[in-house]
């Protein structure tokens, strides 16, 4: 987990360091101490001190980013929340998944080496793992980047068991930081995860984002809050398939750095937040301590209630309504739930067995309606004889438990013993490998680069010329221009262009930039199917072909790379440049342009057809030849 920042007082065997030094460690230390207290007022004072008196600019990033965190806590201690905790478990760090009960049609399963930036074993000392559930479309895990930081990925199932190349998911959710284990809810409309880089007061903290049907894509990140986050590290949140629990797991009790502790919450859908003024009941809180009953309260009660065989009965009576409540909870959530997975599966058969279970726990919901209500009128009944003899009875959780079964799931004093799984195996599927398309794009850089390919595309196109020779040339002459074009002429010469271009106004407005980069006597040369012809020929022809509407096709959604099935669709059916642009942060593809919409047109069906990501039309005005 992230190392906490720490600047502990060293004092060297050849000397001591300055008074000034030691002055500013003992601040940090004792700052530290406020903020991992929930004391972020004091802390902000201090830690602004030590600014003023530091000169060091790491140290100045490092107490930067520690006031942050101080001033997120303030804001969080505004509206934090106050979960039942009903129970917490001590469990070993290094499987630490595997003790995380509730699920049924799931298994953790580690991520194997054919997905982009895994890793078997993180330095954070436990497994890089997935939950994975039967019949899954698409898969969250967590994965090193380019930069050496863990971001969220994900890949989908394009056509049974192959599935597309691992693609990182957006900038909103990947931050600068790492970002661990992904959860999606039941209704895949929420993705929790942990992370380091968003809004936060610890380590690693919780967040949820929210699935956007508008921009179809996850939204901004939102902290879970205090005291799911707190000022440890707290790495995985997840609520049980059938809807009554929310597990965490974090180390903010932890009896050593070996082990991690799991807690279960009561769920709470739309938690109650208040302000929290005093440190007393933050750090109460901030603990995750187990609920527990008075038991003073619990045995005097009993006393008063076991007095008679009536009140015996009467318990009975409230144990059994309270049982029946409890199912139709249940039964009510779980209807709930397939109504949400039926409206995310397109299957006929997996919406067949979704309506069948939904019809079947409707009648079961009617059937224990009915009983609930005849029980409650037996213990009506019963409580108007005891008002007649002027005994009132208690209606409290616990003085009415059954003693001779085990705790209602919501009970405090239901045991939390945790037995471990084992992993899974991951699926035997085959993962797409990303293609590197060549940009065609023309552009200047600290080295120049040759295109990939020198064939003159069909149809009419520019290029500039920048010199001929009748020896090869090095790539140095050519001073950073890309992409450089090398063909023979019939006499053998050696013939260098750059750039290629679909009107001359493009041609003409590149020429400058090129001959300004150091080639004087660069010009505009023109070809039709292959064949050089002069300009003034190629200008008669441009005018000539039907420009009014020129299109080219707009790829995102592959910012590790271009699958080959949807490259081998573009080249198959168009002779068209692909050009790679980053837009805003975004990769995309560009392909044309297209002045038959026609051929346009069958490539994109073409591309949807296979499941292509992100495929577009976009219209390109004409530009007048001069």
């Amino acid at each position: 987990m992230k190392k906490s920042i720490f600047l502990p007082l060293v004092l060297m065997l050849i000397g001591f360091p300055a008074a000034g030094q030691i002055l500013t460690d003992t601040k940090l230390e004792s700052a530290e101490r406020l903020r991992r207290g929930y004391r972020f007022n004091e802390a902000i004072e201090l830690f602004k001190e030590i600014l003023m008196e530091s000169s060091d600019s790491l140290t100045s990033h490092k107490i930067n980013s520690l006031i942050t965190k101080s001033e997120n806590g303030l804001n969080m201690l505004q509206y934090a929340s106050h979960p039942v905790v009903t129970g917490r478990a001590s469990i070993p760090l290094s499987d630490f998944v595997l003790y995380y009960p509730g699920f049924k049609d799931s298994a953790w399963v580690k991520i194997p080496s054919k997905l982009a930036g895994s890793v078997d074993s993180l330095a954070l000392n436990f497994p890089n793992a997935i939950l994975l559930r039967k019949g899954e479309k698409t898969i969250l895990y967590s994965a090193l980047n380019k930069e050496g930081n863990l971001d969220i990925y994900k890949i989908r199932e394009v056509d049974g068991n192959v599935w597309s190349i691992p693609e990182p998911l957006n900038n909103l959710i990947n931050s600068s930081g790492d970002e661990l284990f992904p959860f999606l809810s039941q209704d895949r409309k929420q993705l929790f995860f942990s992370s380091t880089g968003h809004f936060g007061i610890g380590g690693f903290d919780l967040y949820v984002s929210y699935w956007d049907e508008s921009t179809n894509d996850w939204g901004l990140p939102q902290n879970m809050g205090f005291p799911y986050s707190s000022v440890d590290d707290d790495i995985l949140l997840i609520h049980s398939e059938d809807g009554l629990n929310t597990y965490i797991c974090s180390n903010r009790n932890s009896r050593s750095k070996d082990s991690i502790d799991i807690y279960r919450f009561d769920f709470e859908n739309t938690p109650v937040k208040r302000a929290l003024t005093s440190i007393a009941e933050v750090l109460e809180i901030a603990a995750l301590r187990v609920r527990k009953s008075t038991e003073s309260t619990l045995e005097s009660a009993k006393k008063e209630v076991m007095t008679s065989p009536e009140t015996e009965e009467y318990k009975r009576m409230i144990v059994e309504v309270r049982q029946i409540q409890n199912v139709i909870d249940s039964t009510t959530r779980e209807i709930s739930a397939n109504r949400m997975l039926y409206n995310t599966v397109a299957g006929a058969e997996e919406r067949a067995k979704l309506e069948k279970r939904i019809s079947e726990g409707e009648l079961s919901l009617l059937d224990m309606q009915s009983r609930l209500r005849a029980a409650n009128l037996v213990v009506q009944k019963r409580e108007m004889e005891f008002l007649s003899k002027g005994t009132i009875m208690p209606r409290n959780e616990e003085f009415f438990r059954d003693d001779n079964k085990p705790a209602a799931v919501n009970d405090s004093l239901e045991p939390f013993i945790l037995t471990p799984k084992s992993f899974g195996d991951f699926p035997e599927i085959t993962i797409l490998e990303p293609v590197e398309i060549f940009d065609y794009s023309f552009g200047i850089g600290e080295v120049a680069v040759m295109a990939e390919d020198y064939t003159i595309p069909n149809g009419l196109v520019y290029r500039i010329q920048l010199f001929s020779l009748s020896n090869q040339a090095e790539l140095k002459s050519f001073k950073g221009l890309r992409p450089i074009f090398e063909n023979r002429s019939p006499a053998g010469r050696w013939i260098y262009t750059v750039g290629q271009f679909y009107n001359f106004a493009d041609a003409s407005e590149t020429l400058i930039k090129v001959k300004s980069a150091g080639f004087p006597s660069a010009l505009v040369v023109a070809y039709e199917n292959g064949k050089n012809i002069t300009v003034r020929q190629a200008r008669i022809l441009e005018q000539s072909i039907d420009l009014s509407v020129t299109y080219q096709i707009k790829i995102e959604g592959y910012p590790a790379g271009m699958p080959q099935p949807v490259l081998e669709i573009i080249r198959g059916n168009t002779e068209r440049d692909i050009a790679k642009k980053v837009v805003e942060g975004r990769e995309l593809f560009l392909i044309g342009p297209f002045t038959n919409k026609q051929e346009m047109d069958k490539i994109v069906l073409l591309l949807k057809e296979i499941g292509a990501e992100g495929v577009t039309v976009e219209e390109i005005s004409k530009v007048e030849p001069k």
